[in-house]
Order: structure tokens, then C-alpha cells, then sequence
């Protein structure tokens, strides 16, 4: 693909590694809150095993002064790198934004093609925004697999039986999500497509306001700009409702999951297999 005429992954691979430092910031300092995260269900667990059960005062004051270490480790992680990931998006964002204009205004810069100049405007802002958000979210991907790894083997340390429930209940869970989104990848296109129509109309009407009231042309240019405008707002709905079914089946099965881990817990902690510490770490790590 040449580069007056680049391809997406090319776009996309460019608008990574022009922020590769902030990326692998962002990365290294939230993989350290997922698993502050997934250690504090485990301290929780270690807490009433060693202490609550006893009735040990000084074992509670040490193991809440970790429990708080951990907590304040964890808090500083993620406001450090998400800050980094944030940047990193908005950076890559501003760049290939100030790129597509420099290419809009040079000469054969895609303006001859008949795109209207709001048209133009929407893509520079929405798909540029969406470029770099990819920043941001190879960032919360990857320390995301930190944080299910993490909880994997501390859960298979506790109990196999429960290891294995999230080993194959997430990937499972996974891929769901997936299918799930296909509706919402759909509609988001759309709704891209009538935002920037809508943009582009309005732009366009702008442009010719004077030549509009001239000849009595305005009821014709509002009820124009109306239509499309309400094309633009049945998308925009059409894509909400997607992502709101799509969030609420997530959390559904995520419910499911967290049961099945603690329906399996809640029956090794029956038969003396695992103590109520670790049940409660499992379930909180399920979580």
C-alpha cells in the first residue's frame, strides 16, 4: 500500500508506535493494578483465615497494613497509567487529525472527489478519536490478560476445581462478548455515516446562506437539514440500544460466571477442602 494511499492497519500500526512509550507505560503501571486488584480478594480471604477466625488482634492490624499498602500501591498505579493511556490516545488522536488536514488542504487532497467540506470535518474528528483510542485500549487489554492470568493462578494454587471453572468459563465468556458486539459494530458504522451526512448538509447549508435567502430557499434547506437530521438521531438511538443490550448480557453472564465459582466454592468450603478465606478470595477474585 503506498502512502499516499495507506491502508487501515498501516494507519492504525503508525498511530501506535508514535506513542509506543505512553503505550507501554500505561501497560506496565495498569497490569500493577490489575494485580493489586487481584491480590486484595486474596489478602480479604488471608485476613479472615489468620485473623478473624482466631480473634488475633495483632495479626489483623499486620495483614490490614498490607491490605492498605496494596490499596494505596494500586491506586497510584492506575491513576499514573491511565493518565499515560489517556495521553497516549489524545496524542495520536491530535497527530493523524493535523495529517488528515494537511492532506485535505494540499492539492488531490480528496476535496475534488465530492465530499462535502462537513463531511470532512466529522472524519477528522470521530475517526481520528477512534484511531487513537486504540492506544488506550491495547493498554486495558493487556493488563487485563495480566490481571486474568493472575487471578488464574492464584485460584489454581487454592483448588484446581476452581482454577479450571475461570480458565474455561472466561475464554467462554470471552467470546460471547465477542458475538455480542457484532450488532453494535454494525449500527456504529451507521451511525458514523449519518453523523458525518448530517455534518456535511449542515455545512454545506451554512456555506450557502446568503445565496439561500436570496431566493427564498430556506424552508426547503431546513426541512432538508431536519430529515437528515433525524436519520442521524434513529442511528445514533439504533447504536445505544445495541450497546446497552450488549453491556447488560456481559454482566449477565459475568453474574453466571461468578455463580458457577461460587456454587463450586461453596461446596469445597462445605467438604473442608478450601477454608472460607479462600472461598471469599475466589469469589472475589471471580469478580
Amino acid at each position: 500500500m503506498s502512502a499516499a494511499h495507506p491502508s487501515g492497519r498501516s494507519v492504525l500500526r503508525g498511530s501506535v508506535e508514535g506513542q509506543r512509550a505512553r503505550v507501554a507505560l500505561g501497560t506496565l503501571l495498569a497490569s500493577g493494578h490489575q494485580i493489586g486488584e487481584a491480590l486484595v480478594p486474596t489478602l480479604i480471604g488471608v485476613v479472615i483465615d489468620r485473623a478473624v477466625t482466631g480473634s488475633d488482634s495483632g495479626a489483623l492490624v499486620l495483614w490490614l497494613a498490607v491490605l492498605a499498602a496494596v490499596y494505596a500501591g494500586l491506586a497510584l498505579s492506575f491513576r499514573i497509567g491511565a493518565r499515560s493511556g489517556e495521553l497516549a490516545a489524545v496524542r495520536a488522536e491530535h497527530t493523524l487529525r493535523v495529517t488528515l488536514v494537511r492532506r485535505v488542504l494540499s492539492p488531490g487532497g480528496g476535496t475534488e472527489e465530492g465530499r462535502l467540506p462537513g463531511a470532512l470535518a466529522s472524519i477528522a474528528t470521530e475517526d481520528a478519536k477512534r484511531v487513537g483510542a486504540v492506544n488506550l485500549a491495547l493498554t486495558l487489554g493487556f493488563s487485563s490478560l495480566v490481571g486474568i492470568t493472575t487471578c488464574a493462578v492464584v485460584l489454581l494454587s487454592t483448588s484446581v476445581a476452581l482454577g479450571l471453572v475461570v480458565l474455561v468459563g472466561t475464554p467462554v465468556l470471552l467470546w460471547l462478548g465477542h458475538l455480542l458486539s457484532k450488532p453494535l459494530e454494525s449500527r456504529s458504522e451507521a451511525e458514523q455515516d449519518r453523523a458525518a451526512h448530517a455534518s456535511a448538509i449542515a455545512a454545506d447549508l451554512v456555506t450557502g446562506l446568503r445565496i439561500l435567502k436570496g431566493i427564498g430557499g430556506e424552508p426547503a434547506a431546513i426541512e432538508r437539514y431536519r430529515a437528515t437530521s433525524r436519520d442521524s438521531l434513529r442511528a445514533t438511538l439504533r447504536a445505544a440500544r445495541a450497546q446497552a443490550f450488549q453491556s447488560g448480557m456481559v454482566l449477565a453472564l459475568t453474574g453466571c460466571l461468578i455463580a458457577a465459582v461460587a456454587l463450586v466454592g461453596g461446596r469445597l468450603a462445605a467438604q473442608g477442602s478450601i477454608s472460607l478465606g479462600q472461598l471469599v478470595s475466589a469469589v472475589g477474585l471471580a469478580l
